[in-house]
Order: C-alpha cells, then structure tokens, then sequence
C-alpha cells in the first residue's frame, strides 16, 4: 500500500469517528431537548389558584404557566448539562491518574464549590441510568434532598421508579421518595451547609473559651485536634 493510500485510509478512518461522535451528539441532544413545553406538562401539574388568586384575567395566567413550563425547561436542561461536563472533567482527569487537586482547581476556576459539584454529577449519574424519558425529565428536577435519597438508594427505588413507566409524575415521584424517609424504609443523612456570620463566630469563641477547662482528657484531645486543623486553615 502506498503513502498516499495510507493517508486515505487514515483519513476515512478519522472521518469515521468524528461521524459516530455526531451521532452520539445528536442522541445526546435529542436527550437533552426532551425537556420541552409539552414533555412537562405530562409529569408537571399546576396549581390553578397560584396565578389565578393574583390575577383573574385567564390569557395572562395562561401566559404565565407556560413561561413557568419555559423556565423549568431550560433549569432542567441546564442542570443536566453542568452535571455531565463536571462528570467529563472527573473521569478525564481520573484516567490520567491526576491529583485530586487539579480537579478542585478546575471548580475553583469556574466558581464551583466541591459539594455542590458532587451533587450535580450524581443527579447527571442518575439521569444517565434512568431507563425511560419521563423519568430522566423528573431527574432533571427533583429537589436535591429527592436527589441524595435516591443515589443513595438506586438500585432499589430506580426499579420502582422505573416500573411506573411513562405515567409517572413529578409530584408522584416526590411523594414516594418523601414515604421512604418517613416510613423508614431507607435512612438518609441529611445534608446541609452551615454559614457562620460574625455572631456565630464570636458565639463559639466564647463556649470554647467557658468550657476548656471543665472538659474531661477525651473531649480535650478531640477539641485540641480541631483547633489545630482550624489554625493551620486560618494560617
């Protein structure tokens, strides 16, 4: 075979690829765009009285139902689409065996904090799992205590989820996620994030500074460890 041939081949073989990479770019998006309008509003049901107990005039509030169907539509899009290049990222730099520090720079860079980012890669997961379209529209957007329940509990509830098929609803969703926690079925940690302002700050200054002396040796040796860690933070 001559070079010229062989520059052919590479050629047609590289054309090949970026072929395929567009097809899947396209199912891709064919994915992403199902959130429309008209997708939502078969999991999606509004309360009448939300618009109509402000405003009585019916074009307006049919107006603004189907903007709040637009607004859902990109956030749910959205969403998804933060939560796959985070997951790109993560794999990527994975692969190549970077430190994890190079990844934290990289949301750092982007304004992303690590928790947050971790939630949004999980409910990309998720979505990327889900079998159907409907349940990957209710992915999309759940709340993000829904969200932690069932990556905590997929194999499980993904199933039961998945068996509702397509009649399945956004608020159906929540409630039977909602019956797990109060039933309890499954235990869930709950997460949250504490802001301290200047208050409660000063507030635990002052509790360390009352009751260092009368803690027993245990609680002393865990309480000198946080100091440090809090000091070597600070410096």
């Amino acid at each position: 075979m001559g070079k010229a041939e062989e520059r052919l081949q590479a050629m047609l073989a590289q054309r090949k690829k970026e072929k395929a990479r567009e097809n899947i770019d396209k199912k891709e998006l064919i994915v992403y765009e199902n959130n429309d309008k008209e997708e939502l509003k078969k999991i999606i049901t509004f309360d009448e009285s939300i618009f109509s107990e402000i405003e009585k005039d019916i074009k307006t509030v049919e107006f603004l139902k189907e903007k709040s169907l637009e607004l859902l539509s990109i956030q749910s899009k959205n969403v998804i689409m933060l939560g796959k290049n985070l997951t790109e990222v993560f794999e990527e730099l994975g692969k190549k065996g970077s430190p994890e520090g190079v990844y934290l720079k990289y949301l750092e860079f982007n304004g992303y904090k690590k928790d947050t980012a971790l939630r949004l890669r999980k409910r990309y997961e998720l979505f990327e799992n889900a079998k159907n379209s409907t349940l990957k529209s209710i992915i999309s957007l759940l709340p993000v205590k829904c969200v932690e329940l069932l990556y905590k509990n997929k194999e499980k509830l993904m199933l039961l989820l998945e068996k509702k098929g397509e009649t399945l609803t956004h608020t159906e969703t929540i409630n039977l996620l909602n019956s797990n926690i109060k039933n309890h079925e499954i235990k869930v940690v709950p997460t949250f994030e504490i802001v301290y302002d200047d208050e409660k700050i000063n507030n635990l200054y002052q509790k360390v500074q009352n009751s260092y002396k009368t803690l027993d040796k245990t609680k002393k040796e865990k309480l000198n460890k946080l100091l440090l860690e809090i000091e070597k933070i600070l410096n």
